[in-house]
């Protein structure tokens, strides 16, 4: 019986140094795409975070403003007494809803069109006037569902829903609104602000006094 020779030859080592530097080459590629994405991706949630600061300060600014602008004293009131109190809460109310929509660019319906902070419908979901004469508050609230509460706590004690102290008359109010987010998600937002319409109008008051004495000549 013969046996037939076999020859086993090693693999050239210029081919396995060769395939070696294919294979590193493929891993840096990988590694270089993966490093340009995570890049891109932390750059896009960077900008998004950006945005977010920007529309928080912007309707922050707005709400100020629309509860300022529904804070409609009783000027006989404060002729006399030199309480500000808010009187008539549903002109104060249907007031802040025209400076809601005039302030935040939206249409009757509330909707923002074209809107790069605000991505669909805002919705008031609460509107309430603090109004103190005394140690006492006198509180009415609308919620979002239309419903009106009227009631009356002690100086000190009365707060916002965001836990605010009432120690003046002010205004309050909080909406919501949809954010475009990471992705395309949306997400609802809120916003909340009080404004101390006593501070605020007192320190215009002050100011307007003090530029008509600094006008008049000796």
């Amino acid at each position: 019986m013969k046996y037939g020779k076999r020859e086993y030859r090693l693999p050239k080592t210029e081919n396995r140094q060769e395939t070696g530097k294919a294979e590193s080459g493929q891993v840096s590629w990988v590694l270089g795409l993966f490093l340009i994405l995570f890049l891109a991706i932390l750059l896009y949630m960077q900008l998004q975070l950006a945005m977010y600061k920007a529309s928080a300060r912007y309707l922050e600014d707005a709400l100020a403003l629309s509860n300022l602008a529904s804070a409609v004293i009783d000027i006989r009131e404060y002729g006399s007494t030199h309480k500000v109190h808010i009187t008539d809460q549903e002109q104060a109310y249907a007031g802040y809803c025209s400076a809601v929509r005039e302030n935040l660019g939206l249409n009757e319906n509330y909707e923002a069109v074209g809107h790069k902070l605000i991505s669909g419908k805002v919705e008031i979901r609460n509107y309430i006037i603090y109004n103190v004469t005394g140690t006492k508050v006198q509180v009415w609230e609308r919620n979002g569902d239309g419903r009106i509460l009227e009631w009356e706590g002690t100086l000190g004690e009365v707060r916002t829903p965001g836990g605010q102290t009432i120690e003046n008359t002010g205004v309050y109010s909080e909406i919501t609104y949809p954010v475009e987010g990471f992705l395309g998600i949306t997400v609802t937002a809120e916003k909340s602000k009080l404004v101390d319409v006593v501070s605020e109008y007192m320190g215009e008051e002050t100011n307007e006094k003090t530029e008509d004495e600094s006008g008049v000549e000796e």
